[in-house]
């Protein structure tokens, strides 16, 4: 069994290694893509700002479209933010899906703050693990944007990673409590990405925070987060010199940014209250109102002895209104200019935009199709690594139903600890034959073999049973004299049980044979985990080594974790589940037995193990006992024995089941092994 689990590691491994390896070139190159394209963009809108501020100055009054200029700064500055955005949920997504198992050494600083919510070191270390990737893809982000002051990563057990790196961030961020700042229970709390109000940072520079949340499962895991300066927007607004007066108010009508020149005239009573919907002029609370509830447009304003007249458009990814006052005499920009320089930047900015977008699905195609291939060689070279081995067991169980127990299976490879118990039990066999040889002549043939028979039966049965938290299991094997086989085994399955029992037809040293074979190829079963493909295999090899023998079988899966039994039964006795209330339920059995078709397609069953459940596996010895007057013991009594004790643990129900077994046959010997199984929940 370690065998297969060595297998079942190397072949995770391998797994991962390329799934996380093609993830992480994607995200970087697509990053870079996105980046590429974000600049040519900015790149492109503020050579179409610059000539916009210009031509306000010397182009005539009766030209202009105050409300183009409006969305055309609107939609710079959602494209701006946008990204930025786009950018932060692009590392909390792989924040959320990083791996545990790469062994990197991690950009940036790293920092376990202590407190109240400190977790083991064992933990953080594998968080720090999971976050080698988005911490690439955050150092890689921070140096492409100017405008971004820190980037980092917080997770909920209390590791923070920050870029950039320096003596002032680490003295700052060191003793930063993180969790305790209003954006991470936001974002927490409202599972979507959030946006600060403005703020002034440590040098006095207005900035503004964005927190992403990311899950793992189901289960809230930390946030990307980043400090971004909003320099860039606050000097574009400023460098409108001349004709309009821009300004940014939120959702509630607050200011939060106006150029600290004051505007001329009576625009200055548009800015008397710090919040438009709170100034003492009906005027201005009614403009406050209406830009509000629309996306973009312009309203006249009376202002005193004057109007003002103020174009605007919402920047959709905060919320913020973006404004451009006016004088109701200064309202013109050239509308054929500004029609014509927006449509050259859409044009630009969408023919960027796509080109980037096609070139990361090009990567994407060609790096899928590497992986893809990969794992298929992967997966097929492990296959015939595990096939060869497997036909190495088979065909030494063949070459020791002839009767050569000189005969050794491969110690190499994935199944090597199973091929070593194949080895030593092929050795006890050439011990028990030897033995047998030197009472030949007293006992005869008949009774050498009946010895060998017996000395494979006793090699057979389980060393030991494993046992689960809230379950109990227990079982009688009773060896007969005639030369028939009943075969159980049970053994652990990853973090399943998995149960065996099996009659196999014929007797004899080719019965034994395979009895040998089969529990050998059963535990060998890489499919041990579908009990459909497993017995469908197992027929498979029985049709083609076991020389016109057969085997009923029933075989099953206990989750003990969800309490479901799943089974599939190929012509053996149908086992039974008793309630606490009393009532019987009889699973599904019957069929053909393994070997008498070609091909064989199992149909598994699933089932739950509610508490108190009691199911009982039995083989043909257990009903078909007989007394002195020749009457089978029979499967009703079977199950009236189960309902009177079903209260009681397993142990005691199979003691009662032993004794009443015994007071029954006792004077007639057992005509083929009993083998009986009690699984209970507790």
């Amino acid at each position: 069994m370690a065998g297969i689990d060595g297998l079942r590691g190397k072949l995770l491994a391998v797994l991962v290694a390329f799934a996380l390896v093609p993830m992480v070139i994607l995200g970087i190159i697509s990053l870079a893509e996105m980046d590429q394209a974000s600049m040519d963009v900015q790149s492109n809108i503020t050579s179409l700002s610059t000539s916009l501020n210009r031509s306000a100055l010397v182009v005539g009054p009766g030209d202009a479209d105050q409300v183009q200029l409006a969305i055309a700064k609107a939609r710079q500055y959602d494209e701006f933010f946008g990204r930025i955005a786009s950018e932060n949920e692009l590392v909390a997504g792989y924040a959320a899906i990083g791996s545990a198992n790469e062994s990197c050494t991690p950009p940036g600083i790293w920092v376990a703050p202590t407190g109240s919510n400190q977790t083991t070191s064992e933990r953080r270390d594998a968080t720090l693990r999971s976050l080698c990737a988005p911490a690439r893809i955050m150092q890689a982000l921070h140096k492409a944007k100017s405008s971004l002051y820190l980037s980092y990563i917080g997770t909920e057990d209390g590791v923070l990673a920050v870029w950039p790196y320096s003596n002032k961030t680490l003295s700052n961020t060191a003793p930063f409590g993180y969790k305790d700042m209003p954006y991470y229970s936001q974002a927490k709390q409202k599972k979507k990405t959030i946006w600060t109000a403005p703020y002034v940072d440590g040098n006095g520079d207005y900035a503004i925070t964005i927190a992403t949340p990311f899950f793992r499962g189901d289960e809230f895991a930390g946030i990307a987060g980043m400090d971004v300066s909003l320099y860039p927007i606050y000097s574009d607004l400023s460098s409108m010199k001349g004709r309009g007066y821009p300004f940014i108010i939120d959702a509630s009508g607050l200011i939060i940014y106006r150029p600290k020149n004051k505007p001329q005239g009576g625009l200055n009573e548009i800015f008397e209250a710090d919040n438009l919907f709170e100034s003492t002029s009906s005027e201005v609370r009614a403009l406050g109102k209406g830009m509000s509830k629309e996306s973009f447009g312009s309203i006249l304003v009376g202002l005193g002895n004057e109007d003002g007249y103020v174009a605007f458009s919402r920047i959709t990814t905060l919320g913020w209104i973006l404004c451009i006052a006016y004088s109701a005499e200064e309202m013109s920009l050239p509308a054929r200019f500004i029609d014509s320089g927006i449509r050259d930047v859409a044009r630009s900015a969408t023919a960027g935009l796509n080109d980037a977008s096609r070139r990361v699905q090009d990567y994407a195609l060609i790096i899928f199709v590497l992986t893809v291939f990969s794992v298929l060689g992967a997966g097929w070279w492990l296959s015939r690594r595990i096939d060869d081995q497997i036909a190495s067991l088979v065909g030494a169980a063949e070459k020791i139903s002839r009767g050569e127990f000189d005969v050794r299976a491969n110690t190499t490879g994935e199944l090597a600890v199973l091929g070593i118990s194949f080895n030593k039990m092929a050795e006890r066999l050439k011990g028990y034959v030897a033995r047998l040889e030197e009472t030949a002549v007293l006992r005869g043939g008949s009774g050498k073999e009946m010895a060998f028979l017996e000395g494979v039966k006793r090699n057979l049965i389980p060393a030991q049973v494993p046992q689960e938290e809230g379950y109990e299991i227990r079982t009688l094997y009773w060896s007969s004299q005639m030369n028939s086989f009943d075969l159980y085994d049970i053994a652990r399955a990853d973090d399943k049980i998995a149960f065996a029992m099996a009659g196999v037809g014929g007797d004899g040293v080719q019965a034994a044979m395979l009895a040998i074979m089969s529990r050998t190829l059963i535990r060998a079963s890489p499919d041990k985990l579908d009990p459909a493909k497993a017995i469908s295999d197992l027929n498979s090899q029985i049709n083609q080594h076991g020389h016109g023998t057969n085997l009923a079988c029933f075989y099953a899966l206990l989750d003990p974790v969800n309490h479901t039994l799943e089974y599939v039964n190929a012509g053996f006795n149908p086992p039974f589940i008793v309630d606490p209330g009393g009532m019987v339920d009889t699973l599904g059995g019957g069929g053909i037995a393994l070997g008498m078709l070609d091909r064989m397609e199992m149909e598994k069953t699933l089932i739950p193990i509610q508490p108190g459940d009691v199911m009982v596996m039995y083989s043909n010895g257990v009903v078909e006992a007989e007394n002195g007057f020749k009457k089978q013991y029979g499967i009703e009594r079977l199950i009236n024995l189960v309902i009177n004790n079903r209260d009681r643990p397993a142990s005691e129900i199979l003691m009662a089941a032993e004794k009443d077994l015994l007071d029954y046959s006792k004077i007639k010997p057992a005509s083929s092994d009993v083998t009986l199984i009690i699984l209970k929940r507790s």
